[in-house]
């Protein structure tokens, strides 16, 4: 009994050893009382029986209560347990009889003997088969009946006609010879069940023993009962011990194999050797037969007949279940071939060293080339200059290391030239026979690449004029700043004066040729190394890096030059007048003081009347005196009701139907008239009153729109600053609950941004979202577009910013944002729609809500009341 590594010794327990060590006495007295005769009553040989059962029970009482063994391995030993109880029952009466208690004791222990016997066999017969199909079922029967034919005939001939010998026939001889053909017959039966068992959960080795017990046990009786120097020899002395062993053996062997955990399965054969195993027998027979001349010819003949039938039985069925077999596994790889052959991935093998052994036809839909004229090949022969070194690294390391994997992307040449991008997963499968080497299996992702490296592109550019957005200009004066110790850096904020003008008198389209021409002006005026931006709207920004002072001031009086010069746009001849602001650094600051800086030295130049540059100097801030003035008038116009709320209705596309309003504030200013957000709103931001004044208009936007008839919503603006404050989703709360109306009807808009600023406003964010108020991101396009920010912030809609409203020219922009829209299941809105064929042109793009001057300016809420007691909103404003 060797053990493998990984498990328990069987000779580790005490139990086990003491067993052990008992059966080797009780045999070896046996042995030696059969030598030199009885050394002591046979009652003594009944009680060194006992010992070597009763650490047998112990043994087998530990498998039944092993947790970690199956319930029906539990359940088979203490079935067990119930049985060799029997046995000590038996035990017990023939220790009584032999001690000359009673004659009864002797057929009584019989009986029990007997009931013992039926008890232990029952569970080895219930045992599963290891077959599953009715054809296989068959096949097993048949094997059965083979080999009990061949048993009974060796049993026979052998044993039980010994019974007969001088052709005399008596009751006894009758008995004897059927207890040796049933316990014979049983014994190959059982062992035979055990052999073929499909039981997973008992250990396979263990089995085995429980054959081995019930082998010693049946026959070892058997001869035991029908032994002529009964009761003075008795031979179940040393025959039931050694059954017992072996149980203890099967029991020990079930909780080492348990405790090592699983097992690999035993692969089955596809054949079975009992059918030639029993006709080799009889086959030896009938030579037997032949050269003695034995007086049992006949029968042996039939028998061999009869088994040769049933072999051929046996092998017709084998043969038909090989054609199924061959059927199953033609079609399994006609099935496998299809696949391969129609699939859009590319499949291929490689050497260890690289070269091709196998191409799927789907290489000539990827790479425009014949699969033939690629085996033979290396790969690198085909990969792009750039790609080999890293690609032929991962192959390398996937065929140094069998069963290894690795996903990597690489370009490899289209016969026309051009490269395609593909997604490829290799794995090794040199040990494979039917492989034998690494198996490829690539996907064209050209275009995925592309539309990936577009809206990566988008996410860090302006789309209007090609230039880096804020997004970008942030991390590369970020990077300038870091980059060398005491290097100067320069950094200009740029804002076009009067721009305003342009887009209310010229149009949109317009402004945004104008803006395309000043980001050619400035991008023509400094150095390729240089960065140029668009911020937003009409600003611009200038990155100079290595350049300071007087250099970077010649560069702008000749932006600012440039400029002046006319130029005809959309046909009329403009002039451009800008303010500059600089702040002068050097490697080490902090690059968001400089931006700040920037933005208040712009202000600085501006506030001078704009067309010039003013550079940061300290103390510049105090300069904002006005500015703070203005804040205090602000916060006068708060307390007391200055503000007015204005309301733009949004509508459906392309019927034109109202389905809400977006809430515009202005100022009734007491002496100079009605302002709009653009006089005071940077003051706010810039002093905190964004806070209180985004929240009066939340108050007064809800109340009017509680009024409204429906379903109506009503949008509202919300600052990056109010988002930041920690009690704002129940300053939200609050102005629902005080003016009745329903969350659902309730929308806040806010910028990209906003949305990216993570921490409090991230909170804030998803509060919002849960008491059931609807998120929108404004003017979506001109800050950090990206799939991963409309994948993390959990948006409702996205307004498409104005400056993206197709108008004669590309579409886009306007087209990615409507897709990415609706693939993340978001409401897409257009604003700042002017044109009839701008609201066609966005109906066919697959925008469904849209405002805008086409559809009606903003007005105050009394005008909005009147109306929506008329008809929908469907006409353009007059």
């Amino acid at each position: 009994m060797p053990d493998q590594p990984g498990r328990t010794p069987l000779f580790a327990d005490r139990v086990f050893q003491a067993v052990t060590a008992l059966t080797f006495v009780d045999v070896a007295l046996f042995v030696l009382q059969e030598y030199i005769g009885r050394l002591w009553p046979s009652s003594v040989d009944w009680l060194l029986m006992m010992a070597v059962v009763v650490p047998t029970l112990m043994l087998c009482r530990r498998v039944q209560t092993d947790p970690a063994s199956a319930p029906a391995v539990r359940t088979y030993w203490r079935t067990v347990r119930i049985g060799i109880y029997f046995f000590v029952g038996v035990i017990g009466l023939r220790f009584l009889h032999e001690s000359g208690a009673g004659g009864w004791l002797l057929p009584a222990s019989v009986a029990l003997h007997v009931a013992g016997g039926l008890v232990l066999t029952w569970p080895l017969i219930g045992l599963p088969l290891s077959v599953r199909s009715r054809a296989q079922k068959v096949a097993v029967w048949l094997d059965l009946g083979t080999l009990s034919a061949a048993a009974a005939l060796l049993i026979w001939h052998f044993a039980a006609s010994c019974q007969f010998a001088g052709g005399q026939v008596t009751m006894a001889g009758v008995l004897s010879a059927a207890v040796i053909m049933g316990a014979g017959l049983n014994v190959v039966y059982l062992g035979a069940r055990v052999v073929l068992a499909g039981v997973d959960s008992f250990a396979r080795r263990g089995l085995y023993w429980i054959a081995a017990s019930a082998l010693i046990g049946a026959l070892g009786s058997a001869v035991s009962f029908l032994d002529p120097r009964q009761p003075d020899g008795n031979p179940l002395v040393v025959v039931l011990p050694l059954a017992a062993y072996a149980a203890a053996v099967g029991a020990r062997v079930q909780v080492v194999d348990t405790a090592a955990g699983a097992r690999p399965r035993r692969a089955p054969r596809g054949y079975s050797l009992m059918p030639y195993v029993a006709i080799a027998a009889v086959d030896a027979m009938v030579i037997h037969q032949n050269l003695r001349g034995t007086g049992t010819g006949l029968l042996i003949d039939m028998v061999a007949v009869a088994l040769t039938a049933l072999v051929v039985i046996r092998q017709l069925i084998a043969f038909r279940q090989n054609d199924a077999l061959l059927a199953r596994i033609g079609v399994q790889e006609n099935r496998f071939r299809l696949l391969v052959q129609n699939s859009t991935d590319m499949v291929t093998i490689t050497e260890p060293g690289g070269v091709l052994t196998y191409v799927s036809p789907a290489a000539h839909g990827i790479l425009g080339t014949d699969p033939g004229e690629m085996i033979g090949t290396a790969l690198a022969g085909r990969m792009h200059p750039d790609d080999v070194a890293t690609v032929t690294g991962r192959l390398a390391a996937v065929a140094a290391a069998p069963g290894s994997t690795a996903t990597y992307q690489l370009r490899l040449r289209h016969a026309d030239g051009t490269y395609r991008w593909l997604e490829v997963i290799s794995a090794n499968l040199t040990g494979e026979p039917s492989v034998g080497g690494v198996v490829s299996n690539a996907r064209d992702i050209t275009e995925t690449r592309e539309v990936r490296d577009r809206l990566s592109y988008e996410a860090s550019h302006d789309m209007l004029t090609g230039l880096v957005n804020r997004a970008l200009f942030g991390k590369r004066v970020a990077a300038a700043v870091t980059a060398a110790p005491d290097r100067p850096v320069s950094i200009v904020l740029v804002d076009l004066d009067g721009f305003k003008i342009v887009n209310e008198t010229f149009g949109h389209g317009t402004g945004d040729a104008l803006l395309v021409h000043v980001a050619e002006r400035i991008r023509a005026s400094v150095r390729p190394t240089d960065t140029v931006a668009r911020l937003g709207g009409d600003e611009f920004a200038i990155l100079f890096e290595g350049a300071a002072g007087t250099d970077v001031d010649l560069v702008l009086t000749r932006i600012a030059t440039t400029l002046l010069e006319p130029a005809v746009i959309d046909g009329e001849p403009m002039t451009v007048r800008a303010s500059f602001g600089v702040v002068d650094g050097r490697g080490g600051d902090d690059a968001g003081d400089l931006l700040r800086q920037a933005d208040i030295a712009m202000y600085e130049a501006k506030e001078r009347g704009g067309g010039g540059f003013e550079r940061y100097r300290p103390g510049m801030e105090t300069r904002g005196a006005e500015r703070g003035r203005r804040a205090a008038a602000l916060h006068t116009a708060i307390l007391e009701d200055q503000l007015v709320t204005f309301f733009q209705p949004v509508v459906t596309l392309p019927d034109g139907r109202m389905t809400g309003a977006e809430a515009l504030v202005r100022w009734q200013h007491p002496t100079e008239g009605l302002l709009g957000p653009g006089a005071f709103i940077d003051t706010a931001e810039q002093t905190g009153l964004i806070v209180p004044l985004g929240a009066w208009v939340l108050r007064a936007a809800t109340r009017e729109a509680a009024t409204w008839p429906g379903e109506l919503t009503v949008s509202v603006n919300v600052s990056a600053r109010q988002l930041r404050e920690n009690g704002f989703p129940d300053v939200v709360a609050a102005a629902l609950r005080d003016s009745g109306l329903p969350a659902r009807r309730l929308t806040v808009e806010i910028t990209e941004s906003v949305a990216v600023g993570g921490g409090a406003t991230g909170d804030n964010l998803q509060k919002l979202r849960d008491l059931g108020v609807r998120l929108s991101l404004d003017d979506f396009g001109t800050g950090a577009s990206t799939l991963t920010l409309l994948a993390t912030c959990p948006v409702h809609q996205i307004k498409l910013d104005r400056s993206f409203v197709p108008d004669g020219g590309s579409d886009a922009i306007a087209t990615a944002v409507v897709q990415m829209a609706h693939a993340f299941g978001l409401e897409a809105i257009a604003e700042g729609i002017e044109t009839a064929e701008q609201a066609a042109h966005l109906t066919g793009l697959g925008y469904e809500r849209a405002q805008g001057f086409h559809f009606a300016r903003p007005m105050p809420a009394a005008d909005l009341r009147d109306r929506l007691a008329g008809a929908a909103v469907r006409q353009p404003a007059s």
